[in-house]
């Protein structure tokens, strides 16, 4: 593939910016910065700190001021500054379950497409996937810059030498493989993040789903996930790393940045994890086991069809108190773009563009977007994005990691997850009685 590098990318960008500010320029004054306040997983946002920021500031003289904190902290930080109505924040990076309670603080993002495509109509926002994820009681709540889905990652190889032709297709195949692989202490079978905190919830729930579990239903206060369906895709789930012993032990203490580095350092043959990763873990730069990796929607219980993966990822939204929302909006402009978009791919985003994830050249070079779009439209279910959503899965963390560590069945867990969930849908009004 012939890439764009990064003085096409320097070069390209400045002289879009330049054309379009030629036409009508910003009546607001120039601010000596702009905040963005953003979750630390630098690996995605290798253009946009590397790139884009650095090409903002080059054409307009404005530095981009990253506050970057773990996904606990960030949110905090926000929920604290914009409940205060602070105009410290100009821009901040959302995901999908952090829509209901952030959109009383940001603009609504349809007006800002308008401003955007009247002054540079190539913004395209038709190519935009995943509009109706952060589009929250009709407002919409940011710009889409990632769109995730959890796939199978595999060592193809690995699997073809212990016998096994394809990707597993349903649980049970894929225990056979996890074991057959299975090379301790230098490689294991399956990589997870066990770590409780942040990546628990999105690293399990695809095991969840594809048992034919569910979560509950905000609308009616209905909670799913003590049922058994659910109880078995966790206790498969935990099962591999208490009773097939396929998971590396360190894995207890693995999140976003370990999981990626696992699979560099060729410490598991097998993870399902988010869709992106596998650029990075598949770049023979980065990882000492590129160029091994190939790609699979998740297994299903019974069978492949019962597949279902989990939809998540982040927008980038404007605070409604920020006083450069102007200026802001052409920062929006530069990093969605599509040259930004697709130079983003190639460093492990997964951008919402339809044009970049059907690019020929990039489906050739990365192997896992078409998958990806598979995972999302077929059988992909969204994050929450309601408000209360996030003192749940500080309960699911709990549960999830004691039938991890083996403490609970993954049916006691999740009975004790239930409890706590109706205690907190009572105080939250959801549930009446």
């Amino acid at each position: 593939m012939a890439a764009l590098n990064r003085r096409q990318l320097l070069k390209g960008s400045a002289a879009g910016v330049l054309a379009a500010s030629s036409v009508r320029a910003w009546s607001q004054s120039k601010p000596d910065k702009l905040v963005l306040v953003c979750e630390n997983s630098r690996a995605w946002k290798r253009t946009l700190l590397e790139e884009v920021a650095p090409t903002f500031e080059k054409v307009h003289g404005i530095k981009i001021d990253f506050t970057m904190l773990p996904v606990d902290a960030w949110r905090a930080r926000l929920k604290a500054e914009l409940n205060a109505g602070s105009t410290g924040i100009d821009l901040a990076m959302l995901s999908v379950q952090m829509s209901g309670w952030m959109a009383p603080h940001v603009l609504d993002h349809n007006e800002v497409v308008r401003k955007i495509m009247a002054r540079d109509p190539d913004f395209a926002w038709d190519d935009f996937l995943g509009k109706s994820a952060g589009t929250y009681d009709g407002k919409l709540v940011g710009i889409p810059y990632r769109i995730t889905a959890q796939i199978l990652h595999y060592q193809k190889a690995l699997l073809q030498q212990a016998g096994f032709t394809q990707a597993p297709r349903t649980f049970a195949e894929f225990e056979k493989a996890a074991i057959a692989v299975n090379s301790p202490p230098t490689r294991y079978g399956f990589g997870l993040m066990g770590k409780q905190g942040a990546g628990t919830f999105t690293n399990v729930v695809p095991w969840i789903f594809s048992a034919g579990g569910r979560l509950l239903d905000f609308k009616t206060g209905e909670i799913y996930i003590d049922d058994d369906k659910a109880a078995a895709g966790l206790q498969f789930y935990a099962d591999l790393f208490n009773k097939d012993k396929v998971v590396p032990p360190e894995a207890t203490t693995w999140e976003f940045d370990e999981i990626i580095a696992g699979a560099q350092k060729d410490r598991y043959a097998m993870s399902v994890t988010f869709s992106s990763y596998g650029t990075l873990f598949n770049d023979p730069k980065l990882s000492s086991t590129g160029g091994k990796w190939a790609w699979a929607t998740m297994p299903g219980y019974p069978s492949k069809e019962q597949n279902r993966s989990l939809v998540d990822g982040q927008f980038m939204a404007i605070s409604k108190y920020s006083k450069n929302q102007d200026w802001a909006m052409e920062f929006v402009r530069m990093a969605c773009g599509k040259q930004a978009m697709i130079r983003s791919m190639e460093g492990g985003n997964a951008p919402p563009r339809n044009s970049c994830l059907r690019d020929p050249q990039m489906v050739a070079a990365l192997g896992w977007p078409a998958v990806a779009a598979e995972a999302i439209e077929k059988g992909g279910i969204p994050i929450s994005q309601e408000a209360a959503w996030d003192g749940l899965e500080i309960a699911l963390r709990t549960g999830v990691s004691e039938a991890l560590l083996g403490q609970k069945t993954a049916k006691a867990a999740l009975q004790g997850v239930a409890a706590e969930w109706r205690r907190n849908l009572r105080r939250a009004g959801i549930i009446k009685s």
